[in-house]
């Protein structure tokens, strides 16, 4: 999303957390201080490795810098990390160092475009995707390739599979050994570096790094089952391919539980396969695996759980929106009120359900029938009980989903003075929007719109901000919204109006607080807030 949707950015202002975050977001630890140390740690393994690095952050943010994209991405590393692996990808080779930093500052700048197309694209806006490491590979594999052939750049025969590695190898005896696991144990991170990254990622999150130590055992298991302890402790599988495939899939990306834990040992299993498979496949082209095993079992699974939606069976984990992605304590919290909205609308379907016998007499059935059969012009007043069948709660009566925000951010007057409020009036609304975009007119709204179709409805005076009597087939201009409505947004200052769906699109690609892309004006829903003054037409006509 271009940086229109947002404050823009001044070039050099919190422009470390840009970086840093970016090497945080690397390791799924995005924070300034994580990567501070994950930086620390690469430099402490490889001076020149980390100097590219460092090159390829700078590179990949300046350029996003450039393009005018959000303050918000900037800072929340969402180029700086894509960046960081295309480093890692042009330093898979040896040769020249000056080549190699030249390499990397371009391949680096060239990975933005292409985050920009997955962010901006139907990748993350409809199928709701992450980005993930597809850019540098993207980049990464072709320009590899060429370097190869045309240039005096070979790949670090340490990256390659080795030749002794084939299908035969697969539950070989011979990994199990003893002599095979003093062989094999020095491929394990120092503990210097060990240790900082430990520290950068409890910085993030105590219990991210509980749950990053229970992939390496996770991942570490799976190579030893397959390729005993050649496989426990090859760096490629256990720290590139397997760990991060169990903290995306189990962890990041769906939150917790069982079933995260198991789609995340899935993953690895899965990991492992595309990892061995692609190994003896680039090891003949010269060409290391780079993030490919990690990538492409992530999007696999993250994609067949998005393709699922509601009907996914109940032994696979929900997916995680992703302006919800965030440390565990974060993820935990939404699942729980996920959790008790859920059963909100269990309780409310199951009190739906019945005969119309249980709501009313026969009588007063009877009288509302001749009521409405000998009037000709009748005027209905609605409020949130006409949309609560359509899976919309009400703010006041039994409805547990809204109770996990702070109203007090919501009045007018704070939206108005609080950057802060309407970054929560937002992060509610955005959560608001997500139920009505999924709401469907029901039976109350029919009923009302088959009453316009009889000449018989004057006007429907309506607190409801959804438009489902306009959905149902009711004439848009027999509808007052005394409280207006959630399908568009308008500048406060200059007027401009735009829809929900592309203000939607920017808050999930990043913006916490969308401004006027015209006058950066205050931006609002059409609907009234808490402590508003009342629309003045709506109001006359109502």
């Amino acid at each position: 999303m271009a940086d229109s949707a947002a404050s823009s950015p001044r070039f050099g202002e919190d422009f470390y957390r840009s970086f840093l975050v970016g090497y945080g977001a690397l390791f799924f630890a995005p924070h300034p201080a994580s990567g501070a140390l994950f930086l620390l740690a690469t430099f402490a393994a490889n001076p020149a490795l980390g100097t590219g690095v460092l090159l390829g952050i700078l590179s990949a943010t300046w350029t996003a810098h450039f393009l005018r994209r959000s303050r918000f991405e900037l800072e929340h590393g969402l180029y700086g990390f894509n960046g960081a692996l295309a480093a890692f990808a042009v330093f898979s080779l040896q040769g020249d160092a000056g080549a190699l930093y030249g390499w990397t500052a371009v391949c680096a700048a060239l990975t933005v475009p292409i985050t920009m197309a997955l962010m901006d694209g139907a990748w993350s806006q409809r199928f709701g995707l992450p980005a993930l490491s597809i850019p540098s590979l993207v980049i990464g594999f072709p320009v590899l390739f060429a370097l190869t052939r045309w240039t005096e750049l070979e790949t670090v025969p340490g990256l390659l599979l080795p030749a002794h590695l084939s299908s035969q190898a697969l539950f070989d005896g011979a990994y199990y050994t003893s002599e095979m696991f003093q062989a094999s144990v020095g491929a394990t991170p120092s503990g210097s570096m060990a240790l900082l990254f430990a520290l950068g990622l409890a910085i993030y999150s105590k219990r991210f790094l509980l749950k990053v130590v229970l992939g390496v055992c996770v991942s570490t298991l799976v190579g030893f089952l397959f390729l005993g302890w050649y496989g426990a402790f090859d760096f490629g599988f256990v720290w590139v391919a397997g760990l991060p495939t169990f903290v995306a899939v189990g962890v990041v990306f769906t939150g917790r539980g069982l079933r995260s834990f198991g789609l995340g040992v899935v993953g690895v299993l899965l990991a492992f396969a595309l990892w061995f498979s692609s190994g003896l496949w680039l090891v003949d082209l010269e060409l290391p695996q780079l993030t490919a095993p990690f990538c492409l079992s992530t999007v696999a699974l993250l994609g067949g759980l998005r393709s699922m939606g509601l009907k996914r069976p109940a032994f696979l984990p929900e997916l995680i929106p992703l302006h919800q992605i965030g440390p565990p304590a974060r993820v935990s919290e939404w699942a729980a009120q996920r959790a008790s909205g859920w059963r909100y609308w269990e309780e409310l379907a199951g009190r739906i359900q019945g005969t119309w016998e249980e709501y009313t007499t026969a009588e007063k059935l009877a009288r509302a029938r001749d009521l409405v059969r000998k009037s000709r012009k009748i005027v209905v007043i609605t409020g949130a009980g006409v949309s609560t069948e359509s899976g919309i709660p009400d703010y006041r009566t039994g409805a547990v989903a809204w109770k996990q925000y702070d109203t007090s951010h919501f009045r007018f007057e704070r939206f108005m003075a609080s950057e802060v409020s309407r970054e929560e009036y937002w992060k509610m609304s955005q959560d608001f929007y997500l139920v009505l975009r999924n709401a469907r007119a029901n039976a109350g709204h029919v009923a009302l719109a088959e009453l316009d179709k009889l000449g018989k409805l004057e006007a429907i005076i309506t607190q409801n901000v959804d438009r489902l009597h306009q959905m149902a087939g009711v004439d848009p201009s027999r509808v007052i919204e005394i409280h207006g409505n959630e399908q568009g947004v308008t500048c406060l200052k200059c007027g401009r109006k735009y829809t929900r769906d592309e203000v939607y699109d920017w808050i999930v690609s990043g913006v916490q607080v969308p401004y006027c892309t015209g006058c950066q004006g205050i931006l609002k829903p059409d609907s009234v807030a808490f402590g508003q003054p009342m629309l003045e037409g709506e109001s006359r006509r109502a």
